[in-house]
């Protein structure tokens, strides 16, 4: 069975059918006319060929007619159509003398052929309605013979009938259009390969571009047409100016973060001097907006420093490897030797994230497993329809229903006194928004925290060495 043609795709602006639709209709367009025009010629050919025929037969006909020594007219030989013997054949001829007929073949039975017009009517063929509706091609000649001294006029006369011609112009046209249906189907089959062939480029160059935005390429790579060459340049150029934009950026957040930090240290101190002077009051009021700037310069900072999910180019992250260099750093924290750092994150787990948004997000949520866990901290990762879930388990008390929602869009902080500025759970989530994601925060099975996320992603398969 041949494809269906997707009307879906039609409505949608597809190029491939809406070319393969005007092909065909302007390839059945051309055969309709070429077969019309087959059919005209033919018919007028037909025609030309009959005529010659009645011409050659009216030439028997004279020259087989003759006056016999009674001055009657007669024939002096048979005549070779034997459809002339058979009534009604449709092969007829005739002779008369005046207006009535004194000779005609066998095959006219009781009837005889109606005499034209003579004006005009001699040497071409035309056309009768004859008996029951017959239509004939008729030919006529008018001779003259001469018995006794005395000359006489006849008017030769032979038809054919037209149901013949009828039978071969239909059977040529049905014909015609069997073959030009297949010629149809052949060159309609034919456009669409090429259409096929031609589009395969521009196929290629989608799939690329969803293989750059998935991360698993970073540009556009091989060869191309001349035509599509120009437009993957173009893309690829638009990708480093992208990037380059997201890059200074980040570079420009990072420099205001910079630029801002000996002001709020000046700040710090004048709030010290407040409180030196017993100003506490002052001072607590001034220490507490140091924190909010701080905490709001430390939020955006780690926006601007994200990538995100629209970052054309994206480089996709090695699970497992990262995961492993954020545990190593861990290790080396305050209180982590109390702790068990474990992973079960399978080699070949590739996230569709940024490896730098990653680690923000990952890092932040093990820091805040690190300040509650009591003896354990498991990351896990998992793979199913296209999407990665990453999951940060500890067995610290964990965070209470109420307090979940706050503590993610807020920030507000659930460290122990004089540990963490609280903004660790807030920072995940802003980054992870730039992927459509958020965090989830539970109860893990047999008490503490689960808080998990899920990115796209894919599990790479190691290549087969058979």
């Amino acid at each position: 069975m041949g494809p269906k043609m997707p009307w879906g795709a039609l409505r949608n602006g597809s190029l491939r059918w809406r070319l393969t639709l005007l092909a065909a209709c302007t390839i059945t367009l051309a055969l309709a006319i070429a077969g019309t025009a087959l059919t005209a010629i033919f018919e007028r050919h037909l025609e030309r060929r009959v005529e010659q025929e009645l011409v050659v037969r009216l030439h028997e006909l004279a020259a087989a007619f003759v006056l016999d020594a009674d001055a009657q007219p007669a024939l002096t030989r048979a005549f070779a159509d034997p459809r002339y013997e058979a009534p009604l054949s449709g092969s007829y001829w005739q002779v008369s003398d005046g207006a009535s007929p004194v000779l005609r073949s066998r095959s006219l039975w009781d009837r005889a052929l109606p005499l034209a017009d003579p004006r005009g009517r001699e040497a071409k063929a035309y056309e009768i309605t004859w008996d029951e509706g017959a239509t004939l091609y008729v030919l006529e000649r008018d001779v003259r013979l001469t018995a006794g001294g005395t000359p006489r006029n006849f008017r030769l006369t032979v038809a054919l009938d037209h149901a013949e011609l009828e039978e071969l112009k239909t059977s040529f046209g049905t014909d015609v259009l069997l073959a030009l249906g297949i010629i149809a189907a052949a060159l309609v089959a034919g456009a669409w390969l090429q259409l096929w062939l031609g589009l395969r480029p521009l196929a290629g160059v989608g799939r690329q571009l969803a293989l750059v935005r998935e991360g698993r390429l970073a540009r556009l790579a091989g060869r191309f047409p001349t035509e599509v060459a120009p437009l993957t340049t173009e893309l690829n150029q638009l990708i480093d100016a992208q990037e380059d934009s997201v890059r200074r950026a980040r570079e420009r957040a990072g420099d205001l973060a910079h630029g801002l930090k000996t002001p709020l240290t000046i700040l710090s101190g004048e709030a010290g001097k407040l409180e030196a002077a017993g100003n506490l009051a002052a001072a607590e009021r001034m220490r507490e907006q140091i924190r909010e700037m701080r905490a709001h310069v430390e939020r955006q900072l780690a926006r601007a420093r994200s990538h995100g999910a629209t970052s054309a180019g994206a480089a996709h992250t090695d699970a497992a490897a990262l995961v492993e260099r954020l545990l190593g750093l861990m290790r080396r924290m305050p209180r982590s030797e109390q702790i068990t750092w474990s992973s079960s994150i399978a080699p070949g787990l590739r996230l569709r994230m940024d490896p730098d948004d990653f680690g923000e997000v990952l890092g932040n949520l093990l820091d805040n497993a690190r300040l509650w866990a009591k003896s354990r901290v498991t990351v896990a990762a998992a793979q199913a329809e296209g999407r990665v879930s990453v999951c940060i388990t500890d067995d610290g008390p964990g965070i209470a229903p109420e307090a979940r929602t706050r503590m993610v869009e807020r920030g507000e902080s659930s460290a122990p006194p004089g540990e963490g500025s609280g903004l660790g759970l807030a920072i995940a989530n802003d980054v992870l928004g730039l992927y459509g994601a958020s965090l989830a925060i539970e109860d893990a099975q047999g008490g503490g925290c689960r808080i998990s996320f899920g990115v796209p992603g894919w599990a790479e398969t190691a290549p087969s060495t058979a």
